[in-house]
């Protein structure tokens, strides 16, 4: 069997801060047979290293899986203004996808390739006379090659399970007389646990980031834990499956046999990752994504796994998921952010969380660089990544190739998923409430912690109350890392989140237009701005913008600022019928569970179909042992 090498590492960087430019951008030569490829660590990692390459693309993880394939949530949310369907794939959003659009083909497509690289990878290391068990507590590089390799693959095979529900699932290397064509698909729980035990036996072969040339760039031992406890959770939680005996019936939403085991699991491995103390939430909110945006990546900080990106070749964010900017002769380069903002999600917020401001900016930016209000029913960029916070500009040409890496867990997400789990299972125990402390102590001023931690999560005394907690935290914490709608769903949490959702966008719009709902008082009627100088960038502007932190009854306009209807324009006057009716953004932006046509017969029970239709082609290709389900 003969590889072409694409990538080969380097040395790694000596301090705590690492790059991956130099790790993605060697071509090494090619046509080298297996026994040379396997002999030689360096070859080793160079083959090892086209399975990430792969995993940089637009297809993948690099924008796909980033934004493209992202559903509306009470979080990330676009809008839609008619029950007109794309042609091109972009209603995905509005749960109404269609199996012939070639965008589900290709990630389809893209998945199962770095996967074949995977597998051929692992059938091949171990023939290497380099491989052998580990002995003591230290793994060779080859050894940890071999399971930093059942990492990616695992991750790999969640990410479609999350986007298909059962896949296809193949362990082997490829050869010339196999026919991938003659296989179904495998249930996910069957998938799920087989990962879960492999991975469970390949974690004593994994180095800790601390101790790899590229840091957390690299799958390490504590995302191997971290994946566990994920996977455990996942296997454990709710999912959508199909009525085999009626295809045209959407479904119905499941829990597996045995999830108290799961959970069990997950307490087990996500505690690991925190006993063994590697990570912790050192830098501020606001810090952890300046870095990131600044090609640093600390080791032991809050990120646990990112998947390396190359500057001015790979990685969207900061270019279709962050902040708009208008391209000009400024070094910066044009920005078009495709992840928005649900509009109440700003205001979801405590006005004291430092993570508000830092995640959603209700704001863009012209070619001159002043700031413009950029806020509605879905708008405002994800503030995490921005062009802007890079110390070293891209240059005025810029598009997309931001290098920014796509960050695929964090600490705290361990900690909340930790936490979650053992409230399942023992209620709001002393552990699963110091785990949460942990999350929220970095999101208040320390002069705020008596309230905003201590007396906060010490009041949460039910199970229910905790969980509900645990719901809103994930919410504040993860806004535009596009796993919403993965935490909806094995919560059994998506139907009701987006039936109640729906309302809330109409009562907001009814109270801004002088109804009253019972239970809610108050909604940012108007908006209100004005530019001033930018005391950092005299040459500039920034908003001033009054409707935020206060609002509602008695917020009037100040003198020269601005007026932009909020929820006041969420009702309009229909100008056939004269009357006043929900915006069509309303109506129809989650058309393929809820809108206006069906709206009285929804009930927050019902299941919502958040996975995608197999591709058109790949049902053909299968030969009948792959079908669709839910009404697609």
């Amino acid at each position: 069997m003969n590889k072409k090498l694409i990538y080969s590492a380097i040395a790694s960087l000596l301090f705590t801060f690492t790059s991956c430019d130099d790790f993605l951008e060697v071509t090494p030569p090619s046509g080298f047979d297996q026994e040379y490829v396997f002999s030689s660590e360096s070859e080793m990692k160079s083959l090892m290293s086209r399975i990430y390459a792969l995993m940089t693309e637009d297809g993948l993880y690099g924008s796909m899986m980033a934004s493209s394939l992202n559903m509306n949530t009470d979080v990330e949310m676009s809008s839609f203004s008619n029950n007109t369907v794309s042609s091109t794939g972009s209603d995905i959003g509005c749960f109404d996808p269609r199996p012939t659009w070639s965008v589900l083909n290709s990630t389809w497509n893209n998945f199962y390739s770095a996967i074949n690289y995977a597998n051929d990878f692992l059938e091949g290391v171990v023939t290497s006379p380099l491989f052998s068990e580990v002995v003591g507590d230290h793994p060779t590089e080859t050894q940890h090659m071999y399971g930093e390799v059942k990492v990616l693959r695992a991750m790999l095979y969640l990410d479609l399970i999350r986007t298909w529900g059962d896949v296809v699932f193949i362990t082997e290397a490829s050869k010339a007389t196999d026919n991938f064509f003659e296989r179904g698909v495998t249930d996910r729980h069957q998938i799920m646990e087989y990962l879960i035990d492999d991975l469970m036996g390949a974690e004593h072969m994994l180095k800790y980031a601390t101790d790899l040339d590229y840091g957390v760039e690299r799958a390490s031992r504590e995302y191997c834990q971290a994946l566990i406890g994920q996977l455990a959770l996942y296997r454990g939680g709710w999912a959508l499956r199909p009525n085999k005996d009626n295809s045209s019936h959407l479904g119905y939403m499941e829990r597996g046999e045995n999830h108290q085991h799961y959970y069990e699991l997950a307490i087990k491995y996500l505690g690991k990752v925190m006993e063994e103390g590697k990570h912790d939430l050192n830098q501020t909110f606001e810090a952890l994504w300046y870095n990131e945006c600044n090609w640093q990546t600390a080791k032991n900080d809050d990120i646990l796994f990112a998947i390396p990106m190359l500057r001015s070749v790979t990685s969207r964010y900061g270019y279709n998921i962050g902040v708009t900017i208008t391209g000009g002769t400024h070094e910066y380069g044009s920005a078009r952010n495709y992840v928005t903002f649900c509009g109440t999600y700003l205001y979801s917020f405590d006005k004291n969380d430092l993570r508000r401001d830092v995640t959603c900016t209700p704001y863009k930016y012209d070619k001159d660089l002043n700031q413009e209000i950029d806020m509605g029913i879905a708008a405002m960029g994800a503030g995490k990544w921005s062009k802007l916070k890079m110390q070293t500009p891209l240059g005025s040409s810029s598009g997309s190739g931001t290098g920014i890496n796509s960050v695929r867990m964090r600490f705290a997400d361990v900690l909340l998923m930790y936490a979650e789990a053992v409230n399942e299972l023992h209620g709001p125990r002393d552990d699963a409430k110091e785990a949460l402390k942990r999350v929220r102590r970095r999101a208040f001023d320390s002069y705020l912690w008596a309230d905003k931690v201590e007396t906060y999560v010490e009041y949460l005394n039910s199970k229910e109350e905790f969980f509900a907690a645990i719901m809103n935290e994930r919410k504040w914490e993860f806004g535009g890392e596009s796993i919403r709608k993965y935490d909806l769903a094995r919560w059994n949490k998506y139907g009701e989140v987006i039936h109640d959702l729906y309302h809330e966008l109409i009562n907001w719009g009814q109270v801004a237009n002088g109804a009253y709902v019972p239970g809610l008082e108050r909604v940012p009627v108007n908006i209100y701005y004005k530019s001033m100088t930018d005391s950092d960038h005299p040459n500039r502007t920034v908003l001033d913008i009054v409707g935020i932190n206060e609002y509602g009854p008695g917020i009037g306009r100040p003198a020269g600022y601005t007026t932009l209807e909020y929820a006041l324009g969420w009702r309009v006057l229909n100008s056939e019928t004269q009357q006043f009716e929900p915006l069509a953004a309303i109506s129809w932006s989650f058309r393929g569970f809820i809108n206006k046509n069906n709206d009285g017969m929804v009930s927050p029970t019902d299941p919502l179909r958040y996975l995608c239709p197999y591709p058109s082609k790949v049902i053909t290709d299968h030969r009948g042992l792959i079908r669709n389900y839910y009404g697609y």
